[in-house]
Formats: structure tokens, C-alpha cells, sequence
């Protein structure tokens, strides 16, 4: 990467196309799982046995046409983007490099949260739907799950689409504010006393999954929260993140919120190292490849 960043033009169409491969690739099914586990109290066993029943393997992928492939290239291009065009902002200003990355991963997280929001509550609303487990191929679950738009829009008004967006946006700077500065400080802990050496691509790649999986384990409850609040099962109702928290503590006590608020951690940390990686090194090994 150059001293003044990267191109974000390059960046949206190459973050776009590697965020789509990774979910195309296993990372759609893993937060299939994740959201079922957060807003259920089956096991992962369980909710494979469910899925699977009727459609077989192909219902893993209940919720991928259309939203999770829209998802897919919007997350990664407009994260890709708002992360580029933020660290050329902060390198041009003379911010140290490591600082200006974090910072700029956060940008990246909000743009992407604003962004992806619609999207995520269409593709959650038919993940939880059970009507969608039981029958219909790959092409008519597609044509079904197209439709869940406009079914919201009928039922919850065109503000029903944006449910959660606020907690949304907030969490996915966080994310990625979080994903990065555990990936920096993984950074220089290999490093060691030696600030100027060049890291293999294999210490990146370690650097990356440390920092995915840290991050996963800070971000957890805010995860839950917002699953819950864009599910089926929400649909026309308030979820808020304190009024839920709290109603936990005082009807089931502290441990079943600690169980509640970690629910789906598993795959939640194989989804997010990967994630993280695929956006903080992958993208930029592409870029590199193109440009340099």
C-alpha cells in the first residue's frame, strides 16, 4: 500500500468482489447459524436438523437471494470505501498510520451500518420466518424472501425497513473500530522491538484472525441485541437495548443474560476473524496485485 492509501473507487469494487466470494464460501450459512442462535434457544446441531429437513443442504441458503448476495457487495464496497477514503483524509492531515487505520476502520463500520441495515433486517426476517424452512426450492424461497419487503412496508410502514438502524450503525463502528485495533496491537506484539519490520503474509493472516476473534468477543451482546431486534418474531414490536437487558436480570437473573447476550458466540468468531481478514489484508493484497 502507498504512503497516501489507496484508491476508494478501486477499493468499493474490490471490497465488493471479496466480500461476496467470502459469504458465497461458507460466511452466509455461519451467520445463518449465528442469527438462529441468538434468537432461539436451539442448539447449532438442532438448527441444522431444521434447516436441512425439508430442502436439505440448500436450505442453508434461506435468506441468500436476494439480500445476502445485495448484502454481500454492499458491505464490502461501502465499508472498503468509506475505510479508504477516511485514511487518506487522516494520512493527508499527518496522523500517525497505525492511529489514522483504526480510525478510519470505525468511518468505514458507520458507512457500512447506514448502509447495510435495510438489508440485514430483510435477510434476518427470513432467516427467523419458519414458514420459509418448510417447503420451496432455491428459486422459490428467492422469489418468497424478495417479497418480504414489501410485505414490512404493508404491515410496519416504510420506517419498519429501518428498524434497529441506529443501533446498527453504532455497532458496526464499533466492530470495526474494535477489529482494528485489536488487529494493530496484534501487529506490533509480533513486532516486538523491532517497529519496522514487514510482516509475513502469514503473520498478517494470524495478526487478522487474533484481532476478528478479540473483537467477537467484546462486540457479542450488541450482536444479540440487534438480531432480536430485527427478527420475525420482533415485527411490530419496540425491542429496546436497555428495556431487554434489564427485563433478563429481573425475570431469569444474571446468568441467563450472560447466556443470552453470548448466544451465537461460536460462529460468530469464525464469521468475524474471517471477515476481518478478508477486509484488512485481503482487499489490500488485491489491490496490491492490480495497482502495484
Amino acid at each position: 500500500m502507498s504512503k497516501t492509501g489507496e484508491s476508494p473507487t478501486a477499493k468499493f469494487l474490490i471490497g465488493a468482489g471479496v466480500t461476496l466470494f467470502l459469504e458465497m464460501s461458507g460466511g452466509h450459512f455461519l451467520e445463518f447459524l449465528k442469527i438462529q442462535k441468538q434468537t432461539t434457544s436451539a442448539s447449532y446441531s438442532s438448527i441444522f436438523r431444521t434447516v436441512t429437513a425439508s430442502k436439505g443442504l440448500v436450505g442453508t441458503l434461506d435468506g441468500f437471494l436476494p439480500w445476502g448476495v445485495i448484502q454481500a457487495v454492499a458491505k464490502g464496497s461501502v465499508f472498503s470505501f468509506g475505510q479508504a477514503a477516511s485514511l487518506n483524509h487522516l494520512l493527508s492531515a499527518g496522523f500517525d498510520r497505525d492511529i489514522s487505520m483504526v480510525v478510519s476502520g470505525g468511518v468505514g463500520g458507520a458507512v457500512q451500518g447506514v448502509a447495510m441495515s435495510p438489508l440485514l433486517l430483510l435477510k434476518t426476517r427470513v432467516m427467523t420466518d419458519p414458514s420459509f424452512r418448510g417447503s420451496g426450492g432455491l428459486v422459490e424461497t428467492a422469489l418468497a424472501s424478495a417479497s418480504v419487503g414489501g410485505r414490512i412496508i404493508r404491515a410496519e410502514g416504510a420506517g419498519g425497513l429501518f428498524k434497529g438502524v441506529t443501533l446498527f450503525s453504532l455497532k458496526r463502528a464499533l466492530d470495526w473500530t474494535s477489529r482494528y485495533l485489536f488487529v494493530v496491537v496484534t501487529e506490533r506484539g509480533i513486532r516486538g522491538k523491532d517497529t519496522a519490520r514487514r510482516l509475513t503474509n502469514g503473520e498478517e493472516v494470524a495478526a487478522s484472525l487474533v484481532g476478528g476473534t478479540l473483537s467477537a468477543l467484546s462486540t457479542i451482546p450488541m450482536d444479540v441485541l440487534v438480531a432480536a431486534k430485527q427478527s420475525s418474531g420482533a415485527a411490530g414490536k419496540k425491542v429496546g437495548f436497555f428495556s431487554t437487558l434489564s427485563e433478563k436480570v429481573a425475570k431469569e437473573g444474571v446468568g441467563e443474560l450472560l447466556r443470552y447476550s453470548t448466544r451465537g458466540l461460536g460462529a460468530r468468531i469464525v464469521h468475524v476473524a474471517l471477515t476481518t481478514l478478508a477486509m484488512k489484508k485481503v482487499t489490500t493484497w488485491v489491490y496490491d496485485a492490480i495497482y502495484q
